[in-house]
């Protein structure tokens, strides 16, 4: 679950003065002048060591400097202050490869993003971004089974980082009981307000948590499908919910996902802050925790500026 943590990751400093010209720091800073934005704050940061948020700010207008140290040193103190990194400051290390991309996973700052996203969440991904990743992973569920000989229909599935519910959704209809889990207390509120045709709820169960935990917290072998829609973008390191996907699923189980994908090695985080994960990454990950491939392919899931974004649809069987 997400920890409140204490004032020290709040966007105020405490003192009314120093907050109005952290306002202007930001301003600037919008407006393309970081220079300005580092002259602001280093009189502001004199006065208020304390003032994660301006640090934090501090370390982009120095990165827009070119001053990539100086951006690592800023990133690092805001992680001082806040260990519960409710600004990414992992994120934004591991992005100018100050700290390995494998380690800068961070619920709390996903769980904050989140929460102000909540209200507008639907309608910003179906309609700005054209997100598809229910509708991909559907197809390639209906696809894999209809190879399989199998029927369309899963007892019990367990939809990691739920969000609102727009994979509960799609996959409803093919499923006995579903359960979810978010780290956003806000974005569970939505998924359980939404109903099905019939008037009953979207989820059997719903979980504010880290989708590790949750997984950890289900008994061995008692999930048919677990799914993972667009979530794995905000997670650097996979194995541990690889690993516990692959106890919980009994033999015959799937396992379908999306990730964000770049053409290198490894684990990256790009400029959007997501992570990226290789292709090669994903298979000797899956293969360690006895997960089979059933299908890889290349499938964006949505746009960024009107450009689709690289991904991977993965559709795993435990053995």
């Amino acid at each position: 679950m997400i920890e409140k943590g204490s004032t020290a990751h709040s966007a105020g400093s405490g003192d009314p003065t120093l907050d109005r010209r952290y306002a202007w720091a930001e301003a600037a800073f919008k407006e393309g002048d970081a220079q300005a934005c580092v002259e602001i704050l280093d009189q502001t940061l004199a006065q208020a060591y304390h003032f994660t948020a301006a640090w934090h700010l501090y370390g982009l207008a120095q990165e827009a400097l070119g001053h990539r140290e100086e951006a690592a040193t800023a990133w690092r103190q805001c992680l001082d202050l806040d260990p519960n990194d409710h600004f990414g400051a992992r994120l934004d290390l591991a992005r100018i490869g100050a700290m390995p991309a494998e380690d800068a996973t961070s619920e709390n700052f996903s769980g904050t993003l989140f929460d102000a996203y909540a209200e507008r969440f639907d309608s910003h991904l179906t309609q700005a971004l054209h997100y598809n990743a229910p509708t991909l992973l559907m197809a390639a569920l209906t696809t894999a089974c209809d190879n399989a000989g199998r029927a369309l229909r899963f007892d019990t599935v367990l939809d990691l980082g739920c969000g609102t519910g727009l994979m509960g959704e799609a996959i409803r209809n093919e499923a006995g009981f579903l359960a979810g889990c978010d780290v956003s207390p806000r974005m569970i509120e939505r998924a359980r307000a939404k109903t099905t045709d019939a008037g009953g709820p979207l989820y059997d169960k719903l979980a504010v948590a880290g989708l590790t935990a949750f997984l950890s917290s289900r008994p061995d072998a008692s999930v048919d499908l677990v799914l993972a829609a667009d979530v794995f973008v905000y997670l650097g390191d996979l194995r541990p919910a690889f690993a516990q996907t692959s106890r919980v699923l009994k033999r015959g189980g799937l396992f379908a996902f999306t990730v964000q994908s770049h053409d290198g090695e490894g684990v990256v985080v790009g400029a959007d802050r997501r992570f990226a994960h290789g292709e090669s990454w994903l298979r000797q990950r899956l293969a360690e925790t006895g997960l089979r491939i059933v299908a890889l392919e290349p499938a964006s899931t949505r746009q960024d500026r009107d450009i689709a974004v690289p991904g991977l649809l993965v559709v795993a069987e435990r053995g």
